[in-house]
């Protein structure tokens, strides 16, 4: 009875629009602090696409990030029933949407056209050739918790967009026992805001290559996210057994 009436399109526009007004409740409530916004000024400024990446437990954050005059987000979804809230949600706060993986998108091979991947890699290039961001969460939508697969990473090889990573959070929060330790956020506290290093990926990259990539990436992706957990007054989420 429950999962029919969480499959009903009206339940989950409801969902997605209540989702959408709390989190930018959220936005406007938080006094954001942020840091290394240099490392990625020079990207937003040339108005290039890129491929923005957060981890899974924290994308209802995403928002805070964002200003008008940066790429227009396209946010990848996967095709649960769960994405489609999202994409709703996505909808409200004025982004577009992506249904797919990244991993199915990268390899563009026929398990991943029976599944939409070929559709999501057309829809990916498309939007950073006209100069718009990807988001990607790289440890969803069932983890490992902060392990990055190598899917945004083949996307970057791919398009030649830059992956930029950004990881969040608060003082006043909600933390779910779910796989990726999920945090709600909640209105009237502070905030912390970290941009990770960008990273262009070689159009020749090999699986080493590409490996080196990952672990630099999830590692930095961590640390970062310890410290804003830290500085927040919390204790660091540790990531998930690869």
């Amino acid at each position: 009875m429950f999962k029919r009436f969480m499959r009903s399109n009206a339940v989950q526009i409801t969902i997605g629009w209540l989702v959408a007004a709390y989190m930018t409740l959220v936005k406007y409530t938080t006094r954001w602090d942020i840091e290394r916004a240099e490392q990625v000024q020079h990207i937003i400024d040339e108005g290039k696409g890129f491929i923005a990446l957060t981890w899974h437990s924290r994308f209802m954050m995403l928002t805070a990030a964002w200003k008008k005059d940066y790429q227009l987000p396209h946010v990848l979804i996967s095709r649960s029933r769960d994405g489609a809230i999202v994409a709703h949600t996505s909808h409200f706060l004025g982004l577009k949407t992506i249904r797919g993986s990244a991993k199915k998108a990268a390899k563009g091979d026929m398990a991943a056209k029976a599944k939409g991947g070929a559709k999501a890699s057309m829809d990916i290039v498309m939007a950073l050739d006209k100069d718009g961001c990807i988001v990607v969460t790289p440890d969803g939508p069932r983890g490992p918790r902060q392990r990055m697969g190598d899917g945004p990473i083949r996307l970057a090889r791919l398009t030649g967009a830059p992956l930029v990573p950004c990881t969040f959070a608060v003082q006043n929060r909600k933390q779910f026992e779910s796989w990726d330790k999920f945090v709600l956020p909640l209105p009237f506290g502070k905030g912390k805001i970290i941009w990770g290093s960008p990273i262009k990926v070689p159009a020749d990259a090999d699986d080493r290559k590409i490996e080196h990539i990952r672990e630099r990436i999830e590692s930095e992706m961590n640390i970062f996210l310890a410290d804003a957990d830290k500085a927040m007054g919390h204790d660091p989420v540790r990531a998930a057994d690869p």
